[in-house]
């Protein structure tokens, strides 16, 4: 019987590795994507099968709008939700709780070719932002996408982020 691996199982990644060996090249891999319509409990039980923490929000044209992340579907980003906007909970769709495109920390390809893991990390911890995306400014489109918690599960180890803004505020952003 063969055995599936997991990057958890290797030890091939420290501080001082390359920023871009953490990011989810969509040149490689299909981006996780849902429309804005879509049911955001609908959402959270996709996500969780899948085992990803984040999907891309697109319009009905497919355009990129947001990101919505697990942390976005918890319970409490969800009852936040239901409260500001006086919906029921399954009426919240991926666009009511998505991080609108204007305020995802995006970081640009050519300066991640030089930057390492460490230094990554320090831009997420400074910003408290849990995901990033990465552009590539000379052809204009998002490149890619990189997470909190695939670097913690590439470490070995907890890396701990502090967000900087409440639910509440984080929500009418």
């Amino acid at each position: 019987m063969d055995h599936l691996v997991k990057p958890r199982e290797f030890e091939d990644l420290t501080e001082h590795s390359p920023a871009l060996d953490l990011m989810t090249d969509f040149r490689a891999h299909q981006p996780h994507t849902v429309e804005s319509s879509v049911s955001a409990v609908g959402v959270a039980r996709l996500m969780a099968m899948e085992g990803v923490s984040c999907k891309l929000v697109v319009n009905a044209q497919q355009e990129f709008i947001g990101l919505l992340t697990a942390e976005r579907l918890s319970e409490q980003y969800i009852l936040v939700a239901q409260t500001l906007q006086g919906v029921e909970r399954g009426d919240l769709t991926a666009g009511d709780l998505m991080l609108p495109r204007a305020s995802i920390l995006a970081l640009d390809l050519e300066a991640l070719t030089s930057a390492t893991v460490g230094d990554l990390v320090q831009v997420l911890r400074e910003t408290g932002e849990t995901h990033c995306l990465v552009l590539d400014r000379d052809q204009h489109h998002i490149r890619g996408v990189i997470a909190v918690d695939d670097i913690a599960e590439r470490l070995h180890r907890e890396v701990p982020i502090v967000p900087k803004r409440s639910i509440a505020r984080a929500l009418s952003s």
